[in-house]
């Protein structure tokens, strides 16, 4: 098994997220979308006695949305902080991130987001030590553990932009939506390949163990945690369901509208997983 990883080689002089002082300190941040194995990789990392672990706090959008004001106040153009604002910005994110890990009791802080990476790029520009795991999961898995979570239908603001699109197909609007997500973390990894780490959710599964120590050597981590099996809730079970990897092999990927399904394909290319089929076989 091996953890595909976007590390830089020999660029510690120009990557300011590099040097040990910050790659040992910095945030940490599990950038992922839904039902791609997040909670898994979560009680995977939660034991390690270095980091506080939160999720969906909202700190990402949030300083995105105050880099935004500010460029409006100041009538900056798109990306641009000035170092009044950045130094705002980082005051407030900076006591929240310290309040969490006070309260946890450990150094650093280490947040499970589905924020848009367009936050991450503003959170990297305010904070540059900080280390992205980008946690990924085949299509047909993901369509298969949603669609197992929303029997009824899906509904909310997240599948707003698609299903309009495909009102046929509920596997064709959840099949656009993962090229949506997918497709933007797989460019943010590319625009910044030394601070980011690329998981696929089924490598985890695989070996959880080589899993946790190749995060743990991506980020830093000065102590390593027994691995214990047996433990319930635990993601070194063996995994069922919409849990388990192939979960959603039987998927109709006749339903998704050709020019569709290649997107899908291109990034499963990117990713190392088997293209989809069309055609069914008997």
């Amino acid at each position: 098994m091996t953890v595909p990883r976007q590390e830089a080689r020999g660029s510690d002089a120009r990557d300011p997220a590099s040097p040990d002082g910050l790659r040992r300190a910095g945030p940490v941040i599990v950038l992922t979308y839904g039902y791609a194995g997040a909670r898994h990789l979560q009680q995977l990392l939660q034991d390690q006695p270095e980091l506080a672990a939160t999720s969906a706090t909202g700190l990402l959008a949030a300083c995105d949305q105050a880099a935004s004001a500010w460029r409006q106040a100041e009538q900056r153009p798109e990306r641009v902080l000035s170092p009044l604002a950045k130094n705002s910005i980082r005051a407030l994110a900076s006591a929240m991130m310290t309040t969490i890990a006070a309260r946890a009791g450990r150094p650093r802080w280490f947040e499970t987001s589905a924020a848009e990476p367009s936050a991450a790029e503003t959170f990297l520009d305010l904070f540059p030590g900080t280390r992205f795991v980008c946690l990924h999961r085949a299509c047909p898995d993901v369509i298969y553990a949603t669609l197992q979570a929303s029997p009824w239908g899906l509904a909310g603001q997240a599948y707003a932009e698609y299903t309009p699109s495909y009102p046929g197909s509920t596997v064709a609007a959840l099949a656009a939506w993962w090229v949506g997500h997918a497709g933007s973390i797989l460019a943010f990894e590319q625009e910044h390949p030394a601070p980011c780490m690329r998981l696929r959710y089924e490598d985890l599964a695989a070996d959880p163990v080589r899993t946790e120590r190749e995060i743990g050597e991506f980020l830093g981590l000065k102590s390593e945690v027994p691995v214990l099996p047996e433990l319930p809730g635990d993601p070194r079970q063996a995994l069922t369901g919409a849990d388990a990897p192939g979960c959603g092999a039987g998927l109709p990927a006749g339903q998704i509208p050709a020019g569709l399904l290649a997107q899908v394909n291109e990034l499963h290319r990117q990713l190392g997983y088997p293209p989809l089929d069309a055609e069914p076989h008997g």
